[in-house]
């Protein structure tokens, strides 16, 4: 990511209104634990950058780090890393934040999956219940021929520095796999949905696997047989009373576009999702869940088409993907269906919309 964007300059902000999460309190709606981002203060202490006048012009009040179950709005978060990026001239700030995680940072959803009977477990739950620490994505995993992609995609629309977000992520989840199989444990492949950064070669040093960037997802790809790693820690006992935690917290899901948008994301990432293909996941009929879609003042194709135009903007700003492959990504078979479908989005073409961004698009 540059660290500059025109058009974002970063002036101070009224301070953000900080939630306390943890045990027994749900997340709101478009909020993240700060404990995804702890290492932010420390690192840019580090690099000589000063953490205090960050904070001031992102408006995040230094005491929200005294505790990781603080939790602040998605957006205000991505400001944050913005401001600490262009501050520090470092394209690679969100390696450096997200290189000392380890699964505790993910907050009660990495207490459970240290708890889990094995990897396939763990990510599992991982998957499902993510959402209790970072309502701004989801993740997402897939198996194709012996191979495991687990990634993270953001869906809280026009987010800044989404570049070094996915950095942030995919470094604590290399964490949460090592802590879970041990040292031995490194992916076979790294991609990353952000340009090319002035040092490759430290992404691949800290990976221990080739890194592509300009890529369609971020995600870790790993041979299928690790899913079948037990994990020596986990306490039967404990399990049961942290899942008795998220339960009742998933008791307390209100409304179904959000699930749905969550679901949709990762579809559109891994396969092709149908309306029916997400009311089976959601244990309802299709009628049932177009008529709770209607009550909340949307439809499965609005979602869609919102999904599918946020990640089109990620990818068209923050990657050097052409515009033939970001339409193939979305499942269009014709650039020009794709480039019909953005201007009908957003009124112009994603060639327009491109040139238009800061830098042409850069990140």
């Amino acid at each position: 990511m540059t660290v500059a964007e025109s058009g974002r300059d970063a002036l101070p902000a009224s301070p953000v209104r900080v939630y306390r999460a943890g045990l027994g309190r749900r997340l709101p709606a478009g909020y993240v634990r700060i404990g995804a981002v702890f290492a932010l203060p420390q690192a840019l202490l580090r690099i000589g950058t000063n953490v205090e006048d960050v904070l001031v012009r992102a408006g995040v009040p230094y005491e929200t780090f005294n505790d990781p179950d603080n939790a602040i709005p998605f957006p205000v978060a991505a400001r944050l890393i913005l401001i600490a990026t262009q501050a520090s001239g470092r394209d690679d700030l969100g390696l450096l934040i997200g290189e000392s995680s380890n699964p505790s940072s993910l907050g009660l959803v990495g207490f459970l999956l240290q708890q889990a009977p094995d990897l396939r477990t763990a990510l599992s739950d991982l998957v499902r219940y993510l959402h209790h620490h970072d309502r701004g994505s989801v993740p997402f995993m897939s198996i194709r021929d012996g191979m495991v992609t687990l990634g993270y995609s953001i869906v809280e629309p026009n987010v800044p520095a989404a570049g070094q977000i996915y950095d942030i992520a995919l470094a604590i989840g290399r964490n949460v796999m090592r802590g879970l199989c041990g040292a031995a444990w490194a992916p076979s492949e790294v991609t990353l949905a952000r340009r090319r950064p002035a040092a490759p070669g430290r992404y691949e040093r800290f990976f221990g696997a080739p890194v592509r960037f300009d890529a369609e997802r971020s995600a870790l790809v790993f041979p299928e047989r690790w899913l079948d790693t037990p994990i020596p820690s986990a306490d039967a006992a404990l399990r049961r009373v942290l899942q008795e935690q998220v339960d009742l917290l998933e008791a307390e899901e209100v409304g179904v576009a959000d699930q749905v948008r969550r679901l949709l994301r990762t579809a559109l990432l891994t396969h092709a999702g149908s309306i029916d293909d997400l009311a089976g996941l959601l244990g309802m009929r299709r009628r049932t869940l177009s008529r709770r879609l209607e009550t909340e003042g949307t439809s499965f194709r609005q979602l869609c088409d919102e999904i599918q135009f946020e990640i089109a903007r990620q990818l068209l700003e923050h990657t050097q993907m052409t515009i033939t492959e970001i339409g193939l990504t979305l499942k269009y078979s014709e650039t020009s269906a794709f480039s019909r479908a953005f201007k009908q989005w957003s009124g112009v073409s994603p060639r327009d919309w491109r040139a238009r961004r800061p830098d042409g698009g850069a990140d």
